[in-house]
C-alpha cells in the first residue's frame, strides 16, 4: 500500500460502523481493475450478519474486527491492469461478486474471479448498486451454458420477499414466466410482491396457503425458489411436484447439505453449481434487461442515504423490515 487515503465504511465492532481513512487499495494482479465507487446497496442478510455480531468471522466474508463493509456497489474504472482487454478508463462497471470492502471510495476488482460487465449510463446509479445482487441471484436460474432455467411455460413460486426474492420476481418476468407467485408473511412486503409484476401474492402465515397456491396456478409449480434464508423445506415439498426444479438461494440458518435428501427424495430436482461462468450468463443477461427500461428494479430500492449514515442504513434493514426493502448508499455522486 502507497501513501494515499481513502474514506471507508469500517466496523470497529458489534454495530459499530464508522466512516474512516484508510489506506486506497492498489492493483496487484494484471487481471485487476480499480473502481471509483458511485453508490452502494446494503445487502438485508449478508452485511448485517456481519455488522450485527461478535463474530463476524463465522459468517461471510469472514472478516474480523476492524473491516470494511459491502460487497454491493457500482463505480467508474481508473485503472487497469496489464492483461484487462476487454474495458477502458471511465466505464461504469457492475459485477458478481467481491468479498466486502464496497463501502469505500475505491475498490478492486479482479476481471477473471470475478463476473464483471460494463453498464450504460441509461441505467441510474442506484441500479447500478443493486446489480450485485441481481446478477448473484440470477446466476441460480442459468447453467454455466447459459440454458436458462424458467421459461414461458413456467409457473414459478417465490418464498421470501425480501430484497432477493423481489429480484427474482423480475428476472422471472424477464424470462418469461408463466405465472409468478410471491409467497412471504409481512404486508408490507406482500404489497411489494404485486407490484413487482406477481400474479398473486400468498402470506405463509395462513392456513391452507399451499393449497391456493395450487388453486391459483391450476397445477403444481415448474419451478420453486427460496429467497428466505429459511427452513421451508417441508412447505416447498408439499407445494412441488416430481421434477420440480428447486433453486436455494441466500444464506440460511442450517446447512442445506443435510436437508437436499430430503427433496431429491421427494423426486424434486436440485441443480448444479453456479458459479462464475453461470454469473457472466447472468451479468450479460440483465444488463441487458436494465439497459431496456423493461427490468422495473426501482420499486425494490425504499430508501437512499448519504456515506456517512450508512450505520443508519443497516440498522433499517435489520430492524424495520415493515418499512424497509433496498436501501442504497451515495459515496461519490
Amino acid at each position: 500500500m502507497g501513501d494515499k487515503k481513502m474514506r471507508a465504511a469500517v466496523v470497529r465492532g458489534n454495530c459499530d460502523v464508522a466512516i474512516m481513512q484508510v489506506d486506497e487499495p492498489e492493483i496487484s494482479a494484471p487481471s485487476e481493475i480499480k473502481i471509483k465507487v458511485i453508490s452502494g446497496a446494503i445487502c438485508n442478510t449478508t452485511d448485517n450478519k456481519i455488522y450485527a455480531t461478535d463474530t463476524p468471522e463465522k459468517d461471510w466474508p469472514n472478516y474480523k474486527f476492524p473491516f470494511i463493509i459491502g460487497h454491493e456497489c457500482t463505480g467508474r474504472i481508473t485503472e487497469l491492469g496489464a492483461d484487462v482487454k476487454n474495458f477502458k478508463i471511465g466505464d461504469r462497471v457492475v459485477y458478481w461478486t467481491t468479498r466486502g470492502k464496497a463501502f469505500a471510495d475505491y475498490l478492486i476488482l479482479d476481471t477473471v474471479k470475478s463476473a464483471v460487465h460494463a453498464i450504460n449510463d441509461s441505467v441510474s446509479n442506484d441500479v447500478a448498486a443493486m446489480m450485485e445482487m441481481v446478477i448473484g441471484s440470477a446466476r441460480m436460474l442459468f447453467s454455466a451454458e447459459g440454458v436458462p432455467s424458467i421459461n414461458k411455460d413456467s409457473n414459478v413460486v417465490i418464498f421470501g420477499l425480501g430484497p432477493a426474492g423481489l429480484i427474482y420476481h423480475r428476472t422471472a418476468k424477464m424470462m418469461g414466466a408463466a405465472k409468478v407467485i410471491g409467497v412471504g408473511r409481512r404486508e408490507f412486503r406482500l404489497k411489494k410482491s404485486l407490484e413487482m409484476g406477481a400474479d398473486a401474492a400468498f402470506s405463509s402465515d395462513e392456513a391452507g396457503y399451499i393449497e391456493k397456491v395450487i388453486s391459483f396456478l391450476g397445477k403444481k409449480p415448474n419451478v420453486i425458489i427460496d429467497a428466505t434464508g429459511g427452513d421451508v423445506v417441508k412447505d416447498m415439498i408439499a407445494l412441488g411436484a416430481k421434477n420440480t426444479l428447486i433453486i436455494r438461494y441466500g444464506v440460511p440458518p442450517f446447512d442445506w447439505k443435510t436437508r437436499e435428501h430430503e427433496l431429491t427424495d421427494a423426486g424434486l430436482l436440485l441443480p448444479g453449481p453456479r458459479g462464475v461462468p453461470s454469473a457472466r450468463i447472468a451479468a450479460q443477461k440483465c444488463v441487458q434487461w436494465a439497459e431496456s427500461g423493461k427490468f422495473g428494479l426501482e420499486k425494490i430500492i425504499s430508501h437512499k442515504l448519504p456515506f456517512d449514515q450508512v450505520g443508519r442504513g443497516l440498522d433499517m434493514c435489520r430492524l424495520e423490515r415493515d418499512t424497509t426493502s433496498k436501501v442504497i448508499i451515495s459515496i461519490n455522486e
